[in-house]
Order: C-alpha cells, then structure tokens, then sequence
C-alpha cells in the first residue's frame, strides 16, 4: 500500500513537470498538470488536507509558469491561445500574456502593452473587413487585426473612430461620405501614439485587438483595443498649385486668421496643397487646423526683405509677411517689395491701443 502511495506521487509529479519540458502550445500540457495534481491527491482522505495540498499544489505551478514565461520565454501552460496569424500569437493567460511575434515570446504582465510585435499584420479596408467581422465576430474575437480607412470622428484622445465611406464628388480637404451602420472605435488607453495630431478624414492604418461588439438598434459598434497605428497620412511631402484670378482688381482677401497670424490672398482664385491624388487641400483649411504653418510653409525659402516687408519668392505664387503686424499676404507673382502692401494694415502696435490694452 506504501509502494503504492509512493508511485502514485512519483507518478504524479512526472505528469506535472513534464509539461513544462514540451515548450509549444498544446492544450494535453494542462491536462496532464491536472492528472498528475489528481494521482499525487488520490490516497488522500482528509478533505480539509486535500484542499490545502490542492491550493498549494496550484499556486506553485501557476507561480512556476509565471517566472518560465517571463524569464526563460516558455509558452506558459495556464493560457489559451489565438493565432491573428501564422507570425503573430498571443497566449492570455491571468494577469498577463505572452506575445509570440515570429517566435520571440515577450511578456505582458497585467496586458499593459498595446500591440508589441514588429510584424505588419495583413492590411484589411475598412468597407470589407468591418461587415466581416460582425457576420463572423467568433472568428475575429481577441485576434489583432490590420485595418485601414478614415477617421469619422475623434474624441478627445480617449477613442478615434473609423466607419465604412463612399468616395464624396466633393473630394477636397479629405472629404468622403461615412456611413453609421458600423462603427470601429479604437480605444485609446494612454499608449496610442501621434493620436494629438490626427483629423477628421485623415487616412490611418491600425492593428489592434477586436474585443467586442455593440449593438445600438440597427447600428453596431466594434470595440478595438491594445491598437497601435502603423501608418497615416505623410503630411511632409506635399506641392503648393494656385490658379490666377484674371480679373483681379488688386484688392486683398481675408483668407484665414489663426493664433499667429492673420492671412489674406491676392490676385488668386485658389492655392491647394497637393500631398497626393487623393489628399488634396484648401491652403486655407491646413493653415486653420495648424496642419500648415507660416514657418513649415516658408522653412525652405530664401527671403528678401525691405523695412515694411519680408517677401518669400515660390515658384508659382509670392508671399509677404508684414514687419509691423501679424498680417500675411499669399498672392501672385506680381507680389514685390517695390509697393508697400501693409499700409492698409495697422501696427500691431495701433492694434493694441484700439482695442483698449
């Protein structure tokens, strides 16, 4: 009867360390765990000294599969798997997961980290992949998805939110027409970068975690966490067009006012900003949601100047920026130092008595 206790307990902890020596993903792992807690408990009699066994039996191998998955890099056995593809697997596991990104594991205690892995997941649209993933949600819950698309709406910088679109005729300044039938909103935990930046319209890659959906009557909400953007919008390469006004009577537009800078156009019917086929915008747009500003417009150009005026020659239009305000002309070529065009403006210095400060 000895012997027999004796093998039982041998047999046992062979069952449970023996998981730990297999380092992939099987589900057999924990059973085997559970076999081996089983004929090491299975003379046991006294039901309270079966539960302290049991307990103590549990936090030591769930201890012991913590420090090999942070340490040593072992697929830890307490976790289940999902594969968002053949590169990328994550195993969750309590209060923590392991990310297996082309086979090196990284560990996530508490699942603090947004996406970790250096791998570009598939690239999905958003007007293909959102009706997707509603129709087939068990297929797509927890897995990191690539998707891509317009921002429909921002709030504050605690979520951005995506929705499928139809090209607009009006296509400039990014402009599409959105539909609300299914939302994708991407949860922002503090660890979504260049979110500050971003605009309606912009255009964004992301991959993170779909986690849910809701249902608000006919419309659905796919919930996204854990995301990461991948790419946007280059707003750094871009070419200035302008077209001419004719008949221009050589009066000055009130173009755009920021904080900086009050802008007025001259002799011009139109300036865009080119920064591909399909991002094309109203100089005025860009220089009011400071996407453009006076000193990224000009970083490049050599300035010529008088006592009134600093004038900045481009290729196809002039732009003048006065001494004595925060006035600041884009116009044709016709633009020169050669007329004072900042008279019509008061100093700043007039500015401020006027107003009473």
């Amino acid at each position: 009867m000895k012997n027999k206790k004796i093998f039982l307990k041998i047999l046992g902890i062979l069952f449970i360390i023996g998981p730990f020596l297999y380092n992939k993903y099987n589900v057999i792992r924990l059973l085997c765990v559970i076999l081996g807690m089983i004929l090491i408990l299975l003379e046991k009699r006294n039901v309270l000294k079966k539960i302290g066994i049991t307990l103590l039996l549990v936090i030591l191998i769930f201890s012991g599969d913590v420090l090999l998955a942070k340490y040593f890099k072992h697929i830890p056995i307490f976790s289940y798997e999902v594969v968002s593809s053949k590169e990328v697997i994550t195993y969750n596991s309590f209060f923590y997961r392991v990310y297996n990104c082309q086979n090196n594991l990284i560990f996530d205690p508490f699942y603090k980290e947004n996406y970790i892995c250096d791998t570009i997941l598939p690239e999905q649209n958003v007007n293909s992949v959102l009706s997707n993933i509603i129709n087939n949600f068990s297929k797509y819950k927890n897995k990191f998805v690539n998707i891509s698309g317009k921002i429909s709406a921002i709030t504050g910088s605690s979520s951005i939110a995506m929705q499928t679109y139809e090209e607009s005729t009006d296509r400039l300044n990014g402009h599409v027409d959105f539909s609300n039938t299914i939302t994708l909103t991407i949860i922002n935990n503090g660890k979504l970068e260049q979110v500050e930046d971003l605009k309606i319209y912009d255009s964004i890659e992301v991959i993170g975690r779909i986690e849910k959906i809701k249902h608000n009557g006919q419309n659905k909400e796919i919930i996204m966490k854990d995301a990461k953007i991948v790419s946007r919008n280059d707003f750094e390469s871009y070419e200035i067009k302008v077209n001419e006004n004719k008949y221009c009577e050589e009066d000055l537009k009130l173009m755009s006012k920021t904080d900086d800078y009050t802008y007025y156009s001259y002799c011009l019917e139109s300036i865009y900003i080119n920064y591909d086929q399909e991002n094309i915008y109203d100089l005025a747009y860009v220089l009011t949601d400071k996407r453009m500003t006076f000193e990224k417009l000009t970083e490049n150009i050599q300035k010529e100047e008088n006592e009134n005026m600093d004038l900045y020659p481009f290729e196809s239009f002039n732009l003048i920026k006065c001494k004595n305000s925060n006035n600041i002309i884009i116009g044709s070529k016709a633009l020169d130092l050669n007329i004072n065009y900042c008279e019509a403006f008061p100093s700043s210095e007039n500015e401020t008595n006027e107003d009473g400060i």
